[in-house]
């Protein structure tokens, strides 16, 4: 197109050139002599044509007028400055919007957009293929990166339902307290069996020691699926204490009473038991001594000598002493107490009117009796039991399919954050295990507060403790919904292999 163009343009000027009949007059020479100025010599005459017929450049370069005079035409010519083409096709461009880029466009006989884009790029490679010029700073296209979730729509990576920890002796905060007891792996309790001096065992140790074991390391087996192995070191003899059952009544009131409770037994039995490995100390009183109503965890610290047992160069900061109530609760009553060494709160004890805990029938760290004692997923979670990859963590609107939490193997629980310290869990309970007397199957919605589980809340109310069963402390059914701050969870489908949910998430 553009020769043809050139070819007209000539004819034209030869053409006004010989209608004035070979009679110039000064004048007329002097204004042909400008029409031939405007293009330098070292510029092919082609070129310039093509510019000064493109009217729809936006570059704003100097101009001059030009009149060719015939006998019977004037004709008036705006045209830009020459452009050396060559040195516009060599140039660099950004891929995108720019000034630099009409110009080029200009040069390509293009729709002159200022966009560097594929129509350019494939105009501006044939032109210098044409023109045998370098192809180097032609720019690519840039590489388009998308980015795709690796999790379903609705969720989020499970660091961003960690809750922060708040630090102390116990939490439910995602790292676990400094000085607690491993969650996983082996853990090693040295047992010792104790009476006094106004109350004598009226039974063995071996008798006493059945009400433990084995049930309390299968309990952790089972609620582990497998990643915590409790073991027991029992030293089977009767250690006197020197006081009476009245003193350790009152010792284990408060910490460092309840330290030399402890402390006094190891002495006693140190000379027979090496300590050497011990992770935590199990002192079990006589059952028949009843003025030791009940039996309380020692959680201890390394911040100093006074704040942990010794024996054979080892510093124990676990410990446990039973009462007379061991016979009550059976082989869970460790498995309580343990969870305190673990890092867990109580949940028994609240205010909340018609309720005497805030997960029951939900964990035996509310009711050691209850119909389904499991750990809660969300404790589960913490203590390394459940990998992230079983964590449903939300983000937004989505449905979640949770497998009951007493089998092993798939997704088991979906957490909401609210906060750094608060979130909804949702997770499939079943009358499964050491779950089989639940009377109501189906989803357990409850919050988690860590700022209220640094210690026991004993005594509540509604939404005071540190982790509370939504919906009365009742599954829900299908068609079930709760709503907790701005998250509502309604129960879609439920059956054998656990609950489909949705949880969505008000702005």
């Amino acid at each position: 197109m553009r020769k043809y163009k050139n070819k007209w343009l000539l004819i034209l000027i030869v053409f006004a050139l010989l209608g004035s009949c070979g009679s110039k007059t000064e004048s007329s020479e002097k204004e042909a002599d400008i029409s031939v100025d405007t293009v330098p010599e070292s510029e092919n005459l082609n070129q310039e044509t093509t510019e000064t017929t493109s009217q729809t450049s936006t570059t704003a370069l100097a101009s001059t007028t030009t009149t060719l005079l015939t006998s019977t035409t004037t004709t008036s010519t705006t045209t830009e400055a020459p452009i050396n083409e060559e040195a516009v096709l060599s140039a660099s461009y950004q891929w995108g919007p720019s000034e630099e880029t009409k110009i080029l466009q200009t040069v390509l006989n293009l729709e002159v957009d200022g966009w560097y884009g594929e129509a350019t790029q494939a105009a501006h490679l044939q032109e210098l293929e044409t023109r045998g010029l370098n192809l180097d700073n032609v720019p690519s296209a840039p590489t388009t990166t998308t980015t795709q979730s690796p999790y379903p729509i609705g969720l989020q990576d499970p660091s961003a339902c960690y809750l922060t920890s708040p630090g102390g002796s116990i939490h439910l905060g995602y790292s676990r307290p400094a000085d607690r007891l491993p969650s996983t792996g082996s853990v090693e309790a040295v047992v010792l069996f104790a009476d006094f001096q106004d109350v004598a065992a009226n039974q063995t140790t071996e008798e006493v020691f059945s009400i433990i074991s084995p049930g309390g390391e299968s309990f952790f087996n089972d609620q582990s699926y497998g990643r915590l192995q409790l073991s027991f070191r029992p030293h089977h003899e009767w250690l006197r204490l020197s006081g009476p059952s009245t003193t350790y009544k009152e010792a284990i009131k408060t910490f460092d009473a309840h330290r030399d409770f402890l402390q006094e037994a190891m002495d006693l039995a140190d000379a027979s038991v090496d300590f050497t490995g011990a992770d935590a100390v199990l002192v079990v009183s006589t059952p028949n001594a009843t003025e030791i109503g009940y039996g309380p965890t020692f959680m201890g610290g390394s911040w100093g000598p006074d704040a942990y047992l010794s024996a054979d160069g080892m510093a124990i900061t676990n410990g446990v002493t039973s009462g007379a109530d061991l016979t009550y609760w059976g082989d869970l009553w460790y498995p309580h107490e343990m969870g305190h060494s673990l890092g867990l709160p109580d949940l028994y004890d609240s205010g909340i009117p018609g309720r005497a805990g805030f997960t029951r029938p939900f964990s035996l760290m509310d009711d050691i009796g209850s119909t389904a004692p499991g750990y809660m997923g969300y404790s589960r979670w913490i203590l390394r039991w459940l990998d992230d990859s079983q964590v449903a963590c939300v983000a937004d609107d989505t449905d979640v399919m949770v497998t009951p939490i007493e089998n092993a193997g798939g997704l088991k629980i979906a957490v909401v954050p609210v906060s750094t310290s608060k979130a909804l869990v949702v997770e499939s309970r079943r009358a499964i295990g050491y779950d089989g007397s639940l009377s109501q199957e189906g989803a357990v919605a409850y919050y988690v507060n860590i700022d209220r589980s640094t210690q026991n809340h004993h005594g509540r109310g509604l939404g005071q403790g540190p982790m509370e069963v939504l919906n009365n402390a009742q599954a829900l059914l299908v068609g079930g919904t709760v709503t907790y701050e701005n998250i509502t969870v309604t129960v879609l489908e439920s059956g054998a292999g656990g609950d489909l949910v949705r949880i969505e998430v008000a702005d």
